[in-house]
């Protein structure tokens, strides 16, 4: 297969105007969920927003802790890992992007120590908010400005992080917040020597809509975290999903899917930590 043929066809517009069917069989057949591009600042996303209030209210109603999250959801085992961590004693958690309420019915019905606090586009936060309200959620905190926030024991970013234009202003802050752990879930590195910081690609697996996100490189990702302080404890492949990036070759050739979670130093002797 000419992959560069197909990166070429993909990061243009012009499948924008394919029908639908078409899309899906190149991207079933391919299996490409992301582009290179030459681009070097990040254009302005228009993610599509799904969440909607009638979707939330029948997730609260109809849930069941036997079945698994209806949502996308980069780390299924999230209230084993919490417990691991925190054991029994109450903790504040931050989800950055948190975009269905499913997540936190989980933790809430198998940790009933924590405080869920989420962030999210005002108009997600919105809906939240009435979730909050109706259902009596005590320990939910739905916000769009984290400067307020104190003592959060740890910072989730479930595939989140890439989209964030001005990603490193936005870690800066949380890490000024000292958060114990700082995890970020199904993000994407690279491993090769070379000295760029990130790489912009596109997203092809959302067509019509065009999404732009980074690649991180992972060994300067982890130098920004010693820099300030955190230590990277754990990393390893993640589950949710078969990311194929063959596509990339040979631009970059050690890619990752991947979930890693830093620790602030002063507590490295004091955690013994289950991933």
């Amino acid at each position: 297969m000419n992959y560069e043929f197909l990166n070429n066809l993909l990061s243009k517009n012009f499948t924008r105007f394919f029908p639908k069917t078409i899309n899906r069989k190149l991207l079933r057949r391919y299996g490409i969920f992301f582009v290179p591009t030459n681009l070097k600042i990040l254009p302005i996303n228009f993610y599509p927003i799904s969440t909607n209030l009638k979707d939330q209210i029948s997730l609260v109603e109809n849930y069941d802790s036997k079945k698994k999250l209806i949502k996308f959801n980069t780390k299924m085992d999230m209230d084993i890992f919490l417990k691991s961590l925190f054991k029994k004693k109450r903790f504040n958690y931050l989800d950055v992007g948190g975009d269905n309420i499913d997540l936190y019915l989980k933790l809430n019905n198998n940790l009933k120590i924590i405080n869920y606090n989420i962030y999210n586009f005002k108009k997600v936060i919105n809906i939240f908010k009435k979730i909050k309200a109706q259902f009596k959620m005590k320990n939910l905190n739905p916000i769009t400005n984290i400067r307020k926030l104190k003592n959060i024991d740890m910072v989730y970013f479930g595939s989140s992080i890439q989209y964030f234009k001005n990603y490193n202003i936005f870690l800066k802050k949380i890490i000024k917040m000292k958060p114990k752990y700082i995890f970020f879930s199904g993000t994407t590195f690279f491993n090769d020597n070379i000295d760029k910081e990130k790489w912009i690609v596109k997203q092809t697996n959302i067509l019509p809509h065009t999404v732009y996100l980074y690649f991180f490189n992972l060994n300067k990702f982890i130098a920004f975290f010693k820099m300030n302080n955190y230590k990277l404890v754990l990393y390893k492949k993640n589950k949710f999903a078969k990311v194929d990036y063959k596509n990339f070759y040979p631009l970059l050739k050690q890619i990752m899917y991947l979930d890693v979670l830093f620790i602030r130093k002063n507590l490295l002797k004091k955690t013994i930590i289950k991933f």
